[in-house]
């Protein structure tokens, strides 16, 4: 069973070149940026809940890193 950060951990995405493959206006850009960053913070609060929990399905480091994702998102 993949883990439930594979696609970043294992298989980093790279961002820039795959949303370079469409042609987004200004204004979706902005859409994105913010999708984006509500996204992280949905995430960050699953993987919060998810530690208090006692849940051992993520890395021990799960909340740390994407806190720090979305302070880059938001940065």
């Amino acid at each position: 069973m993949a883990r439930a950060d594979a696609a970043w951990a294992e298989h980093p995405l790279d961002i820039s070149s795959f949303l370079s493959q469409f042609d987004l206006t200004r204004a979706g850009l902005g859409r994105l940026r913010d999708c984006r960053r509500l996204l992280a913070l949905v995430w960050l609060f699953l993987l919060l809940f998810d530690a208090r929990a006692g849940s051992r399905r993520n890395p021990v480091d799960a909340v740390e890193r994407q806190g720090q994702r979305l302070l880059d998102l938001l940065g």
